[in-house]
């Protein structure tokens, strides 16, 4: 019984294994595009990891808002969270994250009763 199970793994393994010619389906730029957009009246705030890996804090303008940084090699790891108050109950902002202009992740944040939100995208790890 052990020598059919082995055999059947072996078999599968050769059968499933990559050829030399494929191309790796993960993404390793360390270029991340953030986007804002959505229906928010209110105040919105945007805190991400800077290029360096330190942390920014900025106020987002309008509800329509981009910025792509070029992270260091030294940097591990990406993340940006939006905020945002003074909006209209449900209203929405949504969080997209590209890598090398290949959407990673895609976050919404609604407001609640008290017109306010607070949201972070997925951790991109390089």
């Amino acid at each position: 019984m052990k020598q059919c199970i082995s055999a059947f793994l072996l078999f599968a393994l050769l059968f499933t294994a990559c050829s030399k010619d494929e191309k790796p389906t993960n993404n390793s730029s360390r270029t991340l595009q953030f986007e804002i957009s959505g229906n928010y009246t209110g105040n919105i705030f945007a805190s991400y990891t800077t290029a360096a890996g330190g942390t920014a804090n900025e106020t987002v303008g309008t509800v329509t808002w981009r910025k792509e940084i070029t992270y260091t090699s030294g940097v591990s790891a990406a993340i940006i969270a939006v905020s945002g108050n003074g909006g209209t109950v449900g209203q929405q902002v949504t969080v997209v994250v590209k890598r090398g202009n290949t959407q990673v992740s895609s976050t919404t944040a609604t407001a609640d009763n008290s017109g306010s939100f607070s949201r972070s995208a997925p951790v991109v790890v390089f």
